[in-house]
C-alpha cells in the first residue's frame, strides 16, 4: 500500500506500521550484551548484572506511554505548541511545560537489586543523602527514591536534584526535592546519580570529577551512558562538548562491546571502581507516529578507589 500523502494521514500509517514492529520486538534484546560480551574485558564482564526481561512495572509504563500515544487530540495539542515553544525554548523546556516526553530506565525493585548487586549499602546511617544530576521532570528520581526506601524502610532520606531547565527545575519542586545548582556544595552524598547526562553536558570529565569529590568515601555513582556513544550539548551553537567522554569520538565508530571497554577504563582513570553494571532500554514516552521509543543504556555502578 502506497503511503498516504497528507501530514496527518502519514503520521497515522506511519504509527501504525512502527507500532506492528514494536508488537513483535524481542525485548529480551535490550538486556543482552552482543556475543553475550565476549569481547568485554574480563574483569569488567564478570561484574554484569543481568535483568533478562522486563518486569511488571515496565511493562506497565509501557502499556500507559501507549495509551498516552493513542490519544490523538493530546498529540495533536502537543503539535501545535511544540511549533510555537520551539521558537523560544529548549526542547527539553517544551516538554517540561507540556509536561510530555517522560524517560523510564528501570523499575524502583529493579533499581533496588542493581544496587545492592553494586555493593550499596546504608551501614550504621539512618540518614542517607542522595542527589540526581541532570534530573529533568524526576520522574526517574523518584524511582530512585522508592529503590532505596525498598531497600531500607526506615531510613531518613534527603533527595537532592540538580537540572539547567528552568522549567524542569519546578517539575523537581513539585515533588518536593531540593534544588541545587552546583552539586559541589554538598559533600560526602551515598548515592550519586547521573543518568544520561554524560553525552548531553559541555564538559563530562569535570562532572565526573565533581561527582568524585562529592561522593561518601563509602558510597556509590550510578551512571547511565547510551552506546553507541553520541554526544549532543543541547545549549550550545556547536553542541559539541569541550571534550568528549570517549577520545575515539566522533573520529570513528567501535563496536558496542569495545565502547563499554573504553568507556570503563576512562572511569578507572578518573579514580572509580567498576562495582556492577547492566544493560537496559533508555524508554521515552511516544507521539503521534510512534508508541514510545527507545536507546540502548549502559549503566554502571561505580566507587571510589
Amino acid at each position: 500500500m502506497a503511503r498516504p500523502r497528507g501530514i496527518l494521514a502519514r503520521a497515522l500509517y506511519d504509527k501504525y506500521h512502527n507500532d506492528a514492529y514494536i508488537e513483535n520486538y524481542d525485548m529480551k534484546l535490550w538486556y543482552k550484551l552482543p556475543n553475550d560480551g565476549k569481547e568485554i574485558i574480563d574483569r569488567f564482564r564478570s561484574k554484569f548484572f543481568n535483568l533478562s526481561e522486563p518486569d511488571p512495572i515496565t511493562l506497565h509504563w509501557i502499556s500507559q506511554s501507549k495509551s498516552k500515544s493513542a490519544d490523538l487530540w493530546l498529540q495533536l495539542w502537543h503539535i501545535i505548541c511544540k511549533a510555537i515553544l520551539k521558537l523560544f525554548l529548549t526542547q527539553t523546556c517544551c516538554n517540561g511545560l507540556l509536561k510530555r516526553g517522560s524517560m523510564f530506565i528501570m523499575s524502583e525493585v529493579q533499581f533496588a537489586n542493581f544496587l545492592h548487586s553494586g555493593g550499596f549499602q546504608f551501614g550504621s546511617d539512618s540518614h542517607v543523602d542522595f542527589l540526581d544530576v541532570g534530573a529533568g521532570d524526576g520522574e526517574i528520581t523518584l524511582r530512585l527514591a522508592q529503590a532505596l526506601t525498598h531497600l531500607n524502610s526506615n531510613i531518613s532520606l534527603n533527595v537532592y536534584a540538580s537540572e539547567s531547565s528552568y522549567i524542569m527545575k519546578d517539575r523537581l519542586r513539585e515533588k518536593n526535592f531540593t534544588v541545587i545548582n552546583d552539586i559541589r556544595s554538598l559533600e560526602n552524598v551515598h548515592l550519586i546519580s547521573a543518568l544520561n547526562v554524560l553525552d548531553r553536558c559541555s564538559d563530562p570529565k569535570t562532572l565526573l570529577n565533581d561527582i568524585h569529590q562529592s561522593l561518601h568515601p563509602n558510597g556509590r555513582a550510578l551512571l547511565a551512558l547510551v552506546l553507541p556513544y553520541n554526544h549532543f550539548v543541547e545549549r550550545s551553537s556547536s553542541h559539541l562538548p569541550v571534550e568528549p567522554l570517549l577520545s575515539h569520538w566522533p573520529a570513528k565508530s567501535l563496536p558496542f562491546n569495545e565502547e563499554i571497554n573504553i568507556y570503563f577504563q576512562t572511569l578507572e582513570s578518573m579514580g572509580f571502581r567498576i562495582e556492577s553494571f547492566t544493560k537496559s532500554a533508555y524508554l521515552c514516552e511516544g507521539d503521534l507516529r510512534q508508541s514510545f521509543y527507545w536507546l540502548i543504556d549502559i549503566l554502571v555502578i561505580v566507587s571510589k578507589v
